[in-house]
């Protein structure tokens, strides 16, 4: 996977900037002071004049971070707005973080239906995840779901060989749920089986996915790791 955007991110979060001189006055003047004393600051990353603190938020990829006007100093770490308890960091991760659900290419997903199936999410899953297995029984107590399931076999040396039988079964969905509920093992694919499990790898990379499982859910949102049912009708109702 890339990790070019995540290493300068880490650049940045032990950097303590030189004072520039004059004040910084806009967002392109904060950008210009923050690219003189950080040679690999990405021309991509996003810099919005907060209405708090005087602060200015810097997004890079689905990273934030909090600069002062002069672009002396960068800060890492999470904003509370006091009065309601708001955590606004957290909330602008979330909107980073989300994706077109019509843009994710579903034919290189299988389905796993339960109940009538009217509402979607898409998974991407190693065959040897333990969360994955939690939040697929997590997902089945919810009822009325379709999970598009995305093989990403990432965590173990033999996880695209068994990610590869699964693909290429006859009836993926049950030998998926029969592999990760009983440790019952597909059978062997036929070699001339073909996968999108490269396609899925290199869209996982430009996702930024670095853990499974992660979920999409059609409003866009993100969600890593096997939470609760509850966390996620909570996502499912954001906008």
């Amino acid at each position: 996977m890339n990790f070019r955007c995540t290493t300068a991110a880490l650049a940045l979060i032990g950097s303590l900037l030189l004072a520039t001189t004059g004040q910084a006055q806009t967002t392109a003047d904060v950008r210009q002071a923050l690219a003189k004393v950080l040679p690999h600051f990405p021309a991509s990353a996003q810099i919005i004049k907060t209405p708090y603190a005087g602060l200015y938020e810097v997004d890079i990829g689905d990273r934030v971070f909090y600069t002062d006007a002069k672009g002396s100093f960068l800060f890492a770490g999470e904003i509370l707005e006091t009065k309601s308890g708001t955590n606004v960091t957290k909330e602008r991760v979330e909107q980073l973080q989300k994706v077109s659900w019509k843009d994710l290419p579903l034919k290189d997903a299988f389905n796993v239906v339960y109940g009538n199936g009217k509402r979607q999410v898409a998974v991407f899953e190693d065959p040897y995840c333990p969360y994955c297995h939690q939040l697929d029984k997590t997902l089945e107590s919810m009822s009325n779901m379709t999970v598009h399931v995305f093989l990403f076999p990432v965590i173990r040396q033999d996880s695209p060989a068994k990610a590869r039988d699964i693909w290429c079964s006859a009836d993926k969905a049950k030998v998926w749920q029969a592999w990760m509920n009983d440790q019952k093992a597909p059978p062997k694919a036929a070699a001339s089986c073909a996968t999108p499990l490269e396609a899925n790898l290199a869209l996982g990379q430009r996702l930024g996915i670095q853990s499974t499982p992660t979920m999409f859910l059609e409003n866009g949102q993100r969600i890593s790791g096997a939470v609760d049912a509850a966390e996620i009708n909570r996502r499912m109702a954001m906008k």
